[in-house]
């Protein structure tokens, strides 16, 4: 029989996968996909983030690899009002790192292959399982054709906001659809703005652009209720830089929406990510809660795999891992409404009233690091640890 089961090969699944190998315990991984997709996604890690991939073993290769964003401005009507250093903020990373999702995965997974090379199950889709006291039998549809049958102590859905496993199980996923839209692309950066994250404030909506590794920077436009507009188009009229429509590596447009499971916990079945919670992207720290979902999950799992606790108190121990982690999505979520709440349409007197008010209240040092820590889920009751302290 094995350990466990994990359902989804994206960061917070690896990240459960490589925890429970390294303390000894059996374990696979089904994915569905073949390969790795070519979608950078999600490209912001927070410094909690990263100090789940040190504990990894990734954390030096990803910081090779990304572009460690320091500071944001904030731009209006050509004119920036508001600074933002991470200088202070109280963890041992000082900076979000800029680094696609997609090569997260790949650093994860060569990790996970020096571990166990049978521990991934790439072209294997979940489709079902059944209980028993204890245990689960599971079973995936292999991309060539055949059934893979696995029995387990814990099934773990890592797979995702449209997750099989939650369907399967059966759990409510509740919330709601929100009105902001985006349109979002990656293209070649000819800005000058350098390792800067970037918020040009317009009164059509916010326009963000954040830098990427291979001299590439990432836009993300607020679609106006009406507006059909280009990506280049509103990146022209918005912030006055020009990007050519053929050369990006990445264009989609997206929706919000802010939902949750009750609990992650369950007999022998539990969710984690996306799966158990999913926030609006903006404001990134959706990989990161990823992240420290697995980190928490995964001493709790090795403990009552290894049955030095009883029952009964694994069971407090693994509710207390669901509450805390969905207060922390809770948080993020409520973090996502604000930023999103200040990127819509506003011009007139009020744009001047924001821009002033932001201007007054970031010259201030101490509201400056308060946001700080926030934006960086590093202050407290953020859902991450106090400085000095990590996963494991």
């Amino acid at each position: 029989m094995i350990d466990v089961v994990v359902v989804g090969a994206g960061p917070s699944g690896m990240a459960l996968a490589i925890l429970l190998l390294e303390a000894g315990r059996s374990v696979r991984v089904l994915e569905s996909r073949t390969a790795i997709g070519e979608h950078s996604r999600a490209i912001g890690i927070h410094p909690p983030g990263l100090a789940v991939l040190d504990r990894l073993g990734v954390g030096a290769a990803a910081l090779e690899a990304g572009v460690p964003i320091t500071r944001g401005v904030g731009i209006s009507r050509g004119r920036v009002v508001a600074e933002l250093g991470f200088g202070s903020i109280p963890a041992g990373h000082r900076f979000v790192l800029s680094l696609p999702q997609n090569q997260t995965v790949a650093l994860l997974r060569e990790r996970l292959e020096a571990l166990d090379p049978s521990a991934l199950l790439v072209g294997h889709e979940f489709t079902a399982f059944a209980a028993h006291p204890g245990f689960h039998d599971v079973e995936a549809d292999e991309a060539g054709g055949g059934r893979t049958r696995l029995r387990c102590r814990f099934v773990v859905g890592a797979d995702g906001t449209r997750s099989a496993v939650r369907r399967a199980a059966r759990l409510p996923f509740r919330g709601r659809d929100l009105p902001d839209r985006y349109l979002m692309g990656d293209y070649p950066d000819r800005t000058g703005l350098g390792p800067v994250a970037v918020l040009f404030l317009h009164g059509h909506g916010i326009t963000e652009s954040f830098p990427l590794p291979g001299n590439r920077r990432r836009w993300v436009a607020r679609l106006r209720d009406s507006g059909t507009a280009s990506l280049p188009e509103l990146i022209a009229q918005r912030t006055g830089h020009r990007v050519e429509g053929g050369e990006n590596t990445m264009l989609s447009e997206f929706g919000t929406a802010n939902f949750a499971v009750g609990s992650m916990n369950h007999p022998n079945l539990l969710l984690i990510g996306d799966a158990a919670h999913e926030v609006s992207p903006i404001g990134g720290q959706g990989m990161t809660l990823g992240l420290l979902d697995a980190a928490e999950l995964a001493p709790v799992l090795d403990a009552a795999l290894g049955g030095r606790l009883p029952r009964e108190r694994i069971e407090e121990q693994l509710a207390g891992v669901s509450r805390r982690r969905l207060a922390a999505a809770r948080r993020a979520a409520r973090q996502a409404r604000v930023n999103m709440a200040l990127g819509r349409p506003l011009g007139g007197p009020a744009a001047a009233a924001r821009d002033a008010l932001a201007h007054a209240l970031f010259a201030s040092d101490r509201f400056s690091a308060a946001v700080a820590a926030t934006f960086t889920m590093t202050g407290p009751g953020s859902g991450g640890w106090p400085a000095g302290e990590g996963p494991g």
